[in-house]
């Protein structure tokens, strides 16, 4: 062979080698091209700001350590993570793209139904008027891969419209006498002799998951984990009176699906205040942005406790927030376990199996219930306008808008309920009943086991009580001070009360006030708050906890002293 033709050959082999691997580069994947993986939910820690940690456990056949995931799911920043299971295996490539899919739709609309039945006869009704033809085109808009489906009915089709005209469309349509041009969006009515076609295939972008596992055989367990919004859960209690010492608590949790459908998944409802300080941000992997808008996205989230350049190295601290969700097998998580309905660091999980529930539904959950015990309380909280703020100013009345007169001479009748149970009770709306009658409804606050907490259930009319305050000295310039002298002034006041009920009560009065306490009856409990630093006048909070027996009158004094700026 002669020197030019081998050099021929080599050119062609070549030529054959580069389109080879240009072929190769620029292959689309579609999950059809490579073996499908089967990851189910597993478990979801579902977190009441609307947060879900998702679990997928499952396999999949290999074609060269290679499948693909046909799902991405929308997850937060930093918090999607892929591992094989098996023993000697490592994740080498995780790839996200995009891939055109034909979807089945049925014709909601009279474009639609124009659109997907060319060459059959109809009569449309266009401005009034009634033509007799066939469709022969209808062009702009939406171009979809028609492949219609005819449905089986054999009874005279109508279907009328009244939508807007859509513009920048075509309806060609063929009569007896031409062929008119038409706005589809003005048709009216179409009536058709045959079964029309109702469906359609429209050609739609899907995205997907492709991965490459190191060291497996011809098939890999995999687990698969990601945080993403949707998905949230909200706790409510019933209190039902057995006596008057005792209650049966029932917690329930609704649980709020708008993600993704559940199938016979532990859901684990998780009580406490998570940090997942990029929540908010969606992760480059759902393809949800480009990266300029990924970009911009990161500068909104720039504040003074982390800047987003240290962000992108510190991502892979967020499996230590995974920690208040599911513990999962699998190399990402070798801090997290399943959970056990127990203590989790600062987060408690409730956990509850074998739910399904599909993504739009609701379903309620009824998470404990425990007999606990429980005194009547009754409350006084005396409010009153501030006359003398604390650094001696006097205080205008007018305009004021704590308006405490209204609430002043209330007693609210609350149960102090003890959390005896192994866990700690959420807020969450608390109802109590008596029986089947329901007696009141209000916030049953966060309650650690072992703690104490009171619902407030209703006022206590048959409580009766009243109070004044009277000015009953007052020095002047007792002090100096930057410039300015201050008078002190000395208040007294009286706390009258009275239990008109049949039985004895425990009333608990809690009165704060600016100024220092002189002196009090009724063994109150005295405190200084420090409110405001280099203050005039100290925030005192007096609290007196009485025993009061049926029918009984008890009259209360105390005196405080203010310092008033002339």
């Amino acid at each position: 062979m002669r020197p030019y033709q081998i050099r021929i050959l080599l050119f062609i082999f070549f030529l054959l080698c580069a389109g080879s691997c240009l072929s190769q580069t620029n292959q689309t994947y579609t999950p059809a091209s490579l073996p499908e993986a089967n990851l189910k939910s597993s478990s979801i820690a579902v977190f009441k700001n609307g947060l879900g940690f998702f679990v997928r456990l499952g396999s999949a056949k290999l074609a060269s350590g290679e499948a693909v995931i046909p799902m991405i799911p929308d997850a937060a920043l930093g918090t999607l993570w892929l591992a094989p299971n098996d023993p000697g295996t490592s994740l080498e490539e995780l790839v996200a793209y995009r891939y055109k899919t034909a979807k089945e739709h049925k014709a909601d609309s009279l474009q639609d139904l124009l659109r997907i039945n060319p060459g059959k006869k109809m009569t449309i009704t266009f401005n009034g008027k009634e033509y007799a033809g066939q469709v022969l085109e209808l062009s702009g808009g939406n171009h979809w891969d028609q492949r219609p489906q005819p449905v089986s009915s054999n009874r005279t089709f109508m279907l009328s419209n009244v939508s807007a005209s859509v513009p920048s469309q075509l309806l060609l349509f063929k009569t007896d006498s031409g062929v008119l041009g038409l706005n589809p969006g003005a048709v009216q009515l179409v009536s058709m002799g045959e079964t029309p076609n109702l469906s359609f295939q429209q050609e739609e972008e899907a995205r997907a998951l492709r991965f490459r596992i190191k060291g497996a055989g011809q098939t890999s367990n995999l687990t698969m984990g990601y945080l993403q919004k949707g998905i949230g859960w909200t706790p409510s209690y019933l209190v039902s009176l057995q006596d008057e010492k005792s209650a049966h608590i029932t917690m329930q949790a609704v649980l709020t699906n708008d993600v993704e459908d559940i199938s016979g998944a532990e859901v684990v409802f998780v009580v406490g205040v998570p940090n997942f300080r990029f929540a908010d941000m969606w992760s480059p992997m759902a393809l949800r942005q480009s990266l300029a808008e990924f970009l911009q996205s990161a500068t909104a989230q720039r504040d003074d406790r982390n800047q987003f350049a240290n962000a992108l190295v510190s991502q892979m601290t967020m499996r230590e927030d995974m920690a208040g969700a599911a513990r999962l097998p699998g190399d990402f998580s070798a801090n997290v376990e399943e959970p056990q309905g127990a203590p989790e660091e600062d987060l408690f999980l409730y956990k509850r199996t074998n739910v399904t529930l599909a993504k739009g539904e609701r379903a309620t959950y009824n998470l404990f219930a425990a007999d606990v015990p429980f005194e009547h309380l009754y409350e006084w909280e005396v409010i009153d306008n501030p006359r003398v703020d604390v650094y001696g100013n006097p205080v205008s009345s007018y305009g004021n808008n704590q308006s405490p007169e209204k609430f002043a001479n209330v007693v609210w009748h609350s149960l102090r309920l003890k959390n005896n149970t192994k866990f700690p009770w959420t807020s969450g709306p608390g109802m109590v009943i008596s029986g089947v009658q329901a007696l009141s409804q209000d916030t049953l606050v966060y309650t650690p086991k072992g703690a104490s907490t009171d619902l407030k259930m209703t006022v206590a009319t048959d409580v009766r009580v009243d109070k004044k305050e009277l000015e009953v000295g007052r020095a002047a310039r007792v002090l100096q001070r930057d410039g300015n002298n201050y008078d002190a002034v000395t208040v007294e006041g009286t706390l009258k009360l009275k239990n008109f009920k049949a039985k004895d009560i425990r009333l608990v009065i809690t009165r704060s006030f600016v100024g220092e306490v002189v002196s009090m009856t009724g063994d109150g409990h005295v405190e200084k708050l420090a409110d405001v630093i280099r203050q005039m006048n100290p925030t005192s909070r007096v609290t007196w906890d009485l025993a009061v027996k049926a029918g009984e009158d008890k009259t209360i004094t105390y005196r405080y002293k203010i310092l008033i700026r002339e």
